[in-house]
């Protein structure tokens, strides 16, 4: 799979992550999962996309 969509999927985990932990009412131990892995994924599909963009740019 291409780095920018394995990017994408992992910010998009990230999201629905944090739009769970903020919708739904949980135990302050799920709510601390929750966001953790929100932003864990979102680091890594950040990380998953500035590599595409610097290997797209030392193509060029």
């Amino acid at each position: 799979m291409n780095q920018t969509y394995t990017g994408f999927i992992f910010i998009l985990l990230g999201t629905i992550f944090l739009i769970l932990s903020l919708a739904v009412t949980m135990s302050a131990t799920l709510l601390a999962v929750s966001l953790g892995t929100s932003i864990i994924s979102n680091l890594i599909g950040t990380i998953f996309l500035m590599r595409s963009i610097k290997t797209k740019k030392e193509n060029l």
